[in-house]
């Protein structure tokens, strides 16, 4: 992980993980509020979906019910993708996991105050 701060007043931080082998969920937080942008590429052989998971929107229809809100993105084998960026409130957490373990790997970029405390947890695989 690495840190940069730049002269607009914010930090930069950066992850890279191996989703499906040991690492199943990577957990990302910052005590100000953020953005994650993350690029996906499947080095395996089928397609996989991942998926980005935040705390309920503020906003949502009646149909959405639940203590979070997800989607996924199929990430066809051998091929890399931008799967865009969300935003997270200070102390919220985003979630970003691997649908069926296939080895996916990730590059995560997280945006914050300069001075915030940004975290990236691995949550391991229970093998």
């Amino acid at each position: 992980m690495s840190t940069h701060s730049g002269s607009c007043g914010q930090q930069t931080v950066r992850g890279y993980f191996n989703l499906g082998g040991w690492e199943e969920r990577i957990h990302m937080t910052s005590s100000s509020d953020f953005l994650v942008y993350v690029w996906a590429r499947n080095v395996g052989s089928t397609s996989d979906t991942i998926f980005i998971t935040t705390p309920a929107s503020q906003f949502r229809t009646r149909s959405s019910t639940g203590p979070s809100d997800g989607i996924g993105f199929i990430v066809e084998p051998q091929t890399g993708q931008d799967l865009g960026c969300i935003g997270g409130r200070a102390g919220e957490t985003i979630d970003v996991s691997s649908d069926r373990g296939i080895r996916i790997t990730i590059f995560v970029t997280l945006v914050t105050a300069k001075g915030a405390t940004a975290n990236m947890t691995v949550v391991e695989r229970s093998m």
